[in-house]
């Protein structure tokens, strides 16, 4: 299968190299939430979601594509997974220490939406209170090459026992990160009734980690992480500071990121409270550089509604998430336009890859994949 054939980057140490990956319109109408896996032997994936109409219809497929040059040049895009009867699949994957060993933290979910194919538009959004996620651990014994087909957590593990209007749970924005001391954390956010009071209008997420000190095999609930701002905690961004010291970012309505710590490995939270990090309702990543310093890529703006989604601007910590410096802008737009839904990963060799989806307001709509290449020395400079 050829969907596309990727051109060819560059990487200029010190400098930001900036590049579209895929176009809008290729394969499908829009690509959008890349992730990045490293693999022992060097060799880079960078996986999508790649869909028409929207992101909760239910012909989304995710797509990979391989880089054997940290980045340079990239395989023709293939399908990684897709399920269309049973929803989309999003499945962050860990490479665990010490082994071939490597687990994806497999979440899909099953929306109500109502499609209008010669338009090309949902004419009806997905109702949350109605999508049901499952969550399936599925576990690989060759570096995270192939994996087994992995068994179901139960949602009431994840919840505490909170159900939705008919049972289940709708579930999402998960990650995976594996302390110094060999703990799995997953953390992510559920639909809460109880703080939403059973409205779909009033909807209010509560993060939580789920945790395994057993190399994925078995999991438990950590203490919940919840805000005031309206919707509550979204897309929590995790990075170890020192053992068990814990720094968490995550998205909210509240016209900035919102930030808690953990003094336990991710037991219990401290009660959340605003970041000096401007924001709009959308999605940061952070991680901790090889040089012990944390860097978070975002929206660079205040809103308490999603938009504006730019600039996208990258930040550096060299406190452990107290203080952050000047703030550099990767990319810019204008008006409904968006440069969101981004990947962050370093490599081995200290380049940074940054996988970001670029939305286009006009008719037809689009999104495509755009990359960035920098390093710390681009972030430091000036």
């Amino acid at each position: 299968m050829k969907i596309a054939l990727i051109p060819k980057f560059d990487y200029t140490p010190g400098k930001l190299n900036y590049f579209q990956f895929i176009r809008g319109g290729v394969g499908a109408d829009y690509h959008q939430g890349p992730r990045f896996q490293e693999f022992a032997d060097g060799m880079v994936r960078m996986i999508w979601g790649a869909y028409d109409f929207d992101e909760c219809s239910p012909n989304v497929v995710t797509l990979y594509s391989d880089s054997r040059d940290q980045g340079l040049t990239w395989s023709a895009p293939q399908i990684y997974m897709a399920d269309y009867p049973a929803g989309p699949m999003d499945g962050p994957v860990l490479m665990l220490s010490g082994g071939r060993e490597a687990i994806m933290y497999l979440v899909q979910s099953l929306h109500q939406i109502e499609i209008d194919e010669a338009s090309r538009v949902a004419t009806a959004c997905s109702d949350y209170f109605k999508t049901r996620s499952h969550v399936y651990i599925r576990r690989s014994a060759d570096g995270g090459r192939t994996f087994n087909h992995g068994q179901e957590l139960p949602w009431q593990e994840i919840t505490g026992g909170k159900s939705l209007p008919g049972g289940g749970m709708y579930y999402g924005d998960v990650c995976l990160l594996q302390l110094e001391s060999g703990r799995i954390l997953a953390p992510g956010n559920f639909l809460d009734p109880v703080a939403s009071k059973g409205s779909c209008v009033g909807q209010h997420y509560t993060g939580i980690c789920m945790i395994s000190d057993d190399r994925g095999h078995t999991w438990r609930r950590s203490g919940e992480v919840t805000v005031d701002t309206p919707r509550g905690v979204m897309e929590m961004q995790i990075v170890e500071t020192a053992p068990d010291q814990l720094f968490c970012l995550f998205r909210t309505k509240g016209g900035c990121l919102y930030q808690t710590c953990s003094k336990d490995g991710g037991e219990t939270w401290s009660v959340s409270a605003p970041s000096p990090l401007p924001a709009p309702e959308s999605m940061a990543r952070m991680i901790k550089l090889q040089s012990g310093n944390l860097l978070v890529v975002w929206n660079n703006v205040s809103s308490t509604t999603q938009q504006p989604r730019h600039p996208l601007s990258a930040a550096l910590s060299k406190d452990g998430g107290l203080t952050w410096g000047t703030p550099k802008v990767i990319a810019d737009e204008t008006g409904s336009n968006q440069l969101s839904n981004h990947g962050l990963i370093q490599l081995n060799d200290g380049r940074i890859l940054l996988g970001i989806s670029h939305y286009r307001n006009v008719q037809p709509m689009t999104s495509d994949l755009d990359l960035a290449i920098f390093d710390e020395r681009w972030l430091l400079d000036g």
